[in-house]
Formats: structure tokens, sequence, C-alpha cells
């Protein structure tokens, strides 16, 4: 059905979940005059409601799934694994099972904490998955259950410390947003420094999805970050530079602890399979100084 519309050269009908979030959000700004869009609100349909799922799929007959939803805070993870499972694997099975039925492509997005971060050097698809917490260990199942359901069609997205224009409804923002209120009125503000990564704008990661199902990418697992890589303490430095706050952060080596869930120390990912179809995202430096352009002028 999906082939046959776009030979016909139809506006490809788009079912997006998650729609409000910061991704969704992105997508549907980026997208509406490429893709004809149906975001359900979570009133609708919600990817908990596991029986209604096949069926929205089936009803709506469409040519492309993007899975933008996710049980992604980390430590309630821990103590609400069956929650987290049955959003981050179970219901990506679902899709994954109905997109194959429809011939229809499917999208889901999973995580840097699919590794444990013991190396130095930037993943790749084909390393090994490790996860070392509830979170992670859900969305590699997640991962693979995708890819085994629908080996043709089926694109897994791994990203990184998103951050967008609409407050992540789970975390109640999002990194930059908490670390400017956190600072503004403040001498100093004490940040980890241990774990390191690629914070990727979420309008970023809106615009190379598109651009992959576009090029002439396999079905697959690929990761799509912006580029560079930093930790958090250097992050918000930088946020507070650009934004023109005077605050000063004093670094902190928490040597990972920053809950119940351990976090990979080193989870930089990297994206050459992705600039091998010509889909590029910029540094992390500039989306983050788009960024704070937006929200602070």
């Amino acid at each position: 059905m999906a082939v046959a519309r776009a030979l016909a050269g139809v506006t490809p009908r788009v079912l997006l979940l998650g729609g409000s979030g910061q991704l969704g959000t992105e997508l549907q700004r980026y997208a509406s005059a490429r893709w004809d869009i149906a975001a359900p609100d979570r009133e609708k349909l919600d990817v908990s409601d596991l029986a209604r799922l096949a069926a929205s799929v089936a009803e709506l007959q469409p040519d492309l799934v993007v899975n933008a939803t996710a049980f992604h805070v980390v430590d309630f993870c821990e103590t609400h694994f069956s929650e987290a499972l049955a959003t981050n694997a179970v219901a990506v099975s679902i899709l994954a099972k109905a997109c194959e039925r429809l011939g229809a492509r499917f999208v889901t997005i999973s995580t840097d904490y699919a590794f444990d971060g013991m190396t130095r050097f930037p993943y790749k698809e084909t390393d090994p998955a490790k996860p070392i917490q509830c979170y992670g260990i859900s969305k590699v199942a997640g991962e693979f259950t995708a890819l085994a359901a629908h080996p043709a069609g089926a694109y897994v997205v791994r990203t990184c410390g998103l951050y967008g224009h609409a407050e992540s409804r789970q975390k109640s923002g999002n990194f930059v947003l908490n670390r400017l209120r956190d600072g503004t009125g403040r001498a100093e503000l004490e940040v980890g420094c241990d774990l390191v990564c690629t914070p990727t704008a979420a309008a970023d990661l809106a615009v190379a999805i598109v651009d992959l199902l576009g090029s002439d990418a396999p079905a697959g697992l690929y990761h799509l970050t912006n580029e560079g890589s930093c930790d958090w303490a250097s992050f918000t430095t930088e946020i507070f530079r650009l934004a023109g706050l005077p605050t000063r952060v004093v670094r902190v080596d928490r040597g990972g602890v920053y809950g119940p869930a351990q976090r990979p120390p080193f989870s930089v990912l990297d994206c050459s399979k992705a600039r091998a179809h010509t889909v590029n995202l910029g540094s992390w430096q500039e989306a983050l100084a788009a960024y704070i352009r937006s929200v602070c002028h």
C-alpha cells in the first residue's frame, strides 16, 4: 500500500504517536508540509492501552507510523519496570507488527543508554548493546522486537539528551530549560561532569528523521545525534554563556551516582552510518545556540 501510494505521488499518511512531546512537536512543525499527519492526543490513543494500538493502526491505514513516545524517567523505571516494558517494548512490538501487516514503514526512538559506557570511543550500531539500568533494558527490548517483527520496514533511531520547545511531560521540562531556571539569580550551580554524551536538539533530530526516510537508507538501526560530545557541566557552562547568565558552574564528579539507576559514563554515538546516506546533524554547539536564541530572545 505504502509503495503504491508513493509511486502515485500521494502525500504519505503518517500516524504520529507522542505528537505533543519534544520530538513530536518538532516533527509536526517540520514535516507537516510533506506528510499528512494524524497525531492523536493521549486521551484518544494512549500507547499503554495495548489492546487498541493495532486496531488504531489498521483503522487509519498509514504509510508510516512514527513512535515518539517513551517511558523515560530513568530512575522511575527501576521501580516501575513492568510499565517501562509495556511502553518501551510491548507497545513497540504491537506497532511494528501492525505496520508489517500493512506494508507501512515504522520509526521508533531509542537511546544512548543502550550501552554501558565502558569505552571511550563513540558507539556504532554494530557494537553490542549492554544496558545497565531498567530503562535501557526496556528500550533495547523495543529495538529487538521492532527489527524482528518488521525487518523490511522498521527504523530504530538511537539518540541522546533531547531538548525541544515542548516541555517533556514526564521530566517537567528539559535539561536546558531546567538549567536556565536553576541558574537565574544564583552565583553558582553544581553540575555533574562525569557523564559524557551528545545532547541533541529535537528540531535537528526531526529534520534528520525526515531526511533518513527520504534517502536510500534501508530499514534498520541508526544513530542520530548532534555532532561532538561534552559532559553536562560543560553543556551547562555553554547554556549560561549563550543566555548571558553570570552563574558560575561548579564541576562535580559524582562517580555516576545520580539516583537508583546507573548511568553510562560515556555514551557518545557514532553517526557515520546515517552520514553515509547524506543525513547530517550540526554540532551540539550550533544546535544549542539556535535553541537559546529561540527561547531567550
